[in-house]
């Protein structure tokens, strides 16, 4: 690659951190606890990659059950901090947005996470330095699979219209790649994540990368 992307945009859970074992854990924790039920692990895998409003409501309105949004998301995060151990960084992926970032290219993080659950995981990446700007579900009306969180890195970078499509989103899910596509952007699916590569093919993203080093040659050309 001769020239760097204008800009480099990542996911969180599933492509710097290998959280799809703990989410599912966590998921299945509210689920039994506030709606007596629970879905088979490859069912919530497939929700990785979604924010979490939309993840509790599998069953329905929490109302329906006799709780809130806010109790059974609480008791979501709560579990999640009490394993956070089990929470393991792709420091080698890290390694690579850290150096895209010393080359001087701008650097976004798009998030299904809400902002509470990114403040909590951002202290342990740390990667605070290398990044410029973060979008959660919290902060756009319509989260991934929607291109939303994408577009509005864009416009943050000030990325001119004909460079858009040099720009490259990494994920690990079919929602991301479903996002990438409709922003414009390049979409790289790494098979490390929720998805794996079998269920990534399915989307057909421009790139698919199954190791740290195949991601660097790609994006910074080394």
């Amino acid at each position: 690659m001769n020239t760097m992307p204008p800009c480099l945009l990542w996911d969180v859970d599933g492509t710097l951190t290998d959280t799809t074992a703990l989410i599912a854990a966590a998921l299945e924790h509210v689920y039994v606890g506030f709606y007596h039920r629970t879905l088979p692990y490859e069912e919530r895998c497939a929700l990785i990659g979604t924010p979490l409003k939309k993840q509790i409501r599998v069953f329905g309105e929490p109302h329906a059950f006799g709780t809130t949004e806010e109790a059974v998301m609480d008791a979501f995060i709560a579990y999640y901090e009490e394993h956070k151990a089990e929470e393991k960084i792709f420091e080698d992926v890290l390694e690579v947005l850290k150096d895209g970032k010393r080359r001087g290219i701008p650097t976004g993080l798009v998030t299904s996470k809400n902002r509470e659950e990114l403040d909590n995981t951002m202290p342990r990446l740390g990667i605070a330095d290398f990044v410029d700007f973060t979008v959660t579900a919290d902060d756009i009306p319509h989260p991934k699979p929607a291109p939303d969180g994408i577009l509005l890195s864009l416009r943050h970078f000030d990325i001119p219209t004909d460079q858009v499509a040099a720009a490259f989103y990494i994920g690990d899910t079919l929602h991301d790649m479903r996002a990438a596509h409709d922003a414009g952007v390049q979409g790289v699916g790494v098979t490390w994540g929720a998805a794996g590569r079998s269920r990534m093919a399915i989307e057909a993203p421009p790139h698919i990368c199954q190791t740290a080093a195949e991601l660097r040659a790609l994006l910074l050309g080394s």
